[in-house]
């Protein structure tokens, strides 16, 4: 059986050849299961990798198809990792804030890459009731309670938006006042939102007085009551890896 520290340079190397270049800027392991985490001959190749001149930095990327929490969780606490890519967003917060918590905590340089920055398009502001996805869609196979509550939570947002700046844009600005935020990577369907939201960085900073109400919204659900979220995956800790991961 092949090992993953080979298939990974399979892959690198196939990668290269596509792009016709000698040389990847950033390497993400997508998805990986706690046994990669642990895997040293992985790590290690990707070293080698680094040191061969094939590619400059290496990272994640994870979620929402594998259990994912703690994956990234011990991963950012115990690998040198340049990125971690990842769902994290206003009305998503978990775990991508455990993700940021660990590298504060673990002093690690770790950098992020935010996907889903809009919360598959609610913090647009534009979804009312009557809103209606194509069969094709993902956010077609939703239960309705995720639109109708999502609308919900998204009103008490609105005081984000002014004659500068739309609710798009402020959803962009509040992942930039994380520091360890390197990039953002929303979803972009049309010239239109392109513009929008390449404009974001130079729309007026969220302030601290909106952050800190941001922050107490999201500690009550923005007000919606409504079932836990149920996550793709395991968000459990598996039981043996609980003293590596507390």
């Amino acid at each position: 059986m092949v090992g993953p520290e080979n298939a990974v340079t399979r892959a690198t190397d196939a990668a290269l050849k596509r792009l016709k270049t000698d040389r990847i800027d950033l390497l993400q392991l997508h998805n990986i299961r706690m046994e990669q985490v642990y895997d040293d001959a992985l790590w290690k190749r990707l070293e080698q990798l680094k040191s061969e001149g094939k590619i400059r930095y290496y990272g994640i990327a994870l979620g929402p198809a594998i259990g994912w929490l703690y994956e990234g969780v011990n991963c950012i606490r115990q690998r040198d990792l340049t990125s971690v890519q990842h769902i994290y967003n206003m009305l998503e917060q978990h775990p991508g804030r455990a993700f940021h918590d660990a590298a504060i905590e673990a002093d690690k340089d770790t950098m992020f890459l935010i996907r889903v920055t809009h919360s598959s398009g609610m913090l647009e502001g534009k979804y009312t009731a009557e809103t209606k996805f194509p069969p094709t869609d993902h956010r077609s196979h939703r239960p309705r309670s995720w639109l109708l509550n999502g609308i919900k939570k998204v009103e008490q947002l609105r005081f984000l938006e002014n004659s500068e700046r739309t609710l798009g844009q402020a959803a962009l600005q509040w992942l930039l006042t994380d520091d360890r935020v390197a990039s953002t990577l929303p979803n972009i369907y049309n010239e239109e939102q392109l513009v929008e939201f390449a404009k974001a960085p130079n729309t007026p900073s969220l302030t601290i007085e909106e952050t800190a109400k941001i922050e107490e919204l999201h500690s009550h659900n923005f007000g919606v009551e409504e079932e836990p979220p149920k996550f793709k995956g395991t968000m459990e800790l598996p039981q043996e890896t609980a003293a590596t991961a507390v």
